[in-house]
């Protein structure tokens, strides 16, 4: 199997910085991909020092194991959701948990994998590719409010219904896959005054169904929850978001471990005695890319980095 390249990661030695605090430890990359983030680790990690990395795509899982064969002694791989993080690892044993979230570049490149707007291949959108649920299959089965909300919810889509209807009506008598074009006829019909900003859009829509078909949103909620409590005292999380929906899941997850009272927020005095504080941030404001990074890679443009740390 011939596997594509994969680009360099985003915010790399913010992300080293932030992370790395104990040489010696053990650390988890959620998000292993091209590995980029694995082999920054395992670089900067002692000969006792420990990584597991986890991804849920076959292909990611064959490139980092061949890129990063001279650390095979001190790296795992778990080809599993990361959201299985509390499974693989147990409470208080990691130093350090990294997600770079959203989609690897290496899977948007290759059209073959179906997550292009500008692509000739039936649209996919899986990240594992065993999985047997993917677009063609969420684009037919949905009723027009279950889509219109995904629309609404991952990309903040206006006409989120108008477009709902107008793909429904495109697919509804095809008798093939459906490709991008027939997603594009769809978006043209439902924004026809605003067809200079087409491949952003588009961009967007297929964004909104790639996190329904993946499940994201519940998988970064349910991970990051399990990455706190296999935190050790000390241990900081570090977290890439590329879009609003992804960091906006991510500061409500880490809220939840910043309160000290876990009380209502109607109670006029504390009952649970307080005390309950299991992070807290390092980063006032989240990390940017510099125009440098950009100007390197545009992909990098709407990416924020957050830290916390484990109390």
């Amino acid at each position: 199997m011939k596997i594509a390249e994969y680009h360099s990661p985003v915010l790399f030695e913010e992300c080293m910085k932030a992370l790395i605090l104990d040489p010696k430890g053990t650390y988890a990359d959620c998000t292993l991909g091209g590995g980029g983030h694995s082999e920054g680790i395992l670089k900067r990690l002692a000969p006792e020092g420990r990584l597991h990395s986890f991804d849920r795509d076959p292909e990611a899982i064959a490139y980092a194991t061949k890129r990063l064969e001279g650390f095979k002694d001190q790296v795992t791989f778990h080809p599993v959701p990361f959201a299985e993080l509390g499974h693989e690892v147990g409470p208080a044993s990691l130093d350090g948990v990294l997600y770079d979230l959203g989609i690897s570049s290496h899977q948007v490149d290759d059209d073959a994998r179906g997550f292009t707007f500008q692509g000739s291949n039936p649209v996919d959108l899986r990240m594992d590719s065993r999985s047997d649920f993917s677009a063609q299959e969420w684009l037919r089965t949905n009723s027009l409010d279950d889509m219109a909300r995904a629309f609404k919810e991952n990309a903040d889509l206006d006409r989120a219904y108008k477009l709902s209807a107008n793909i429904q009506s495109v697919i509804s008598d095809l008798k093939t896959p459906i490709l991008p074009v027939h997603l594009r006829a769809a978006t043209e019909k439902t924004y026809p005054d605003r067809m200079r900003d087409l491949n952003s859009i588009l961009a967007r829509i297929f964004q909104a169904i790639r996190m329904e078909v993946n499940g994201e949103m519940e998988q970064i909620r349910v991970s990051m929850r399990s990455a706190v409590e296999a935190l050790k005292k000390g241990g900081r999380l570090v977290v890439i978001s590329y879009h609003s929906v992804e960091d906006r899941t991510v500061k409500l997850v880490c809220s939840e471990f910043e309160r000290t009272c876990l009380c209502p927020p109607q109670s006029p005095v504390c009952m649970c005695g307080g005390h309950h504080q299991k992070l807290k941030k390092v980063l006032r404001k989240p990390g940017l890319p510099t125009a440098e990074e950009i100007a390197r890679n545009p992909r990098a443009r709407s990416a924020k980095l957050r830290v916390y740390e484990r109390v």
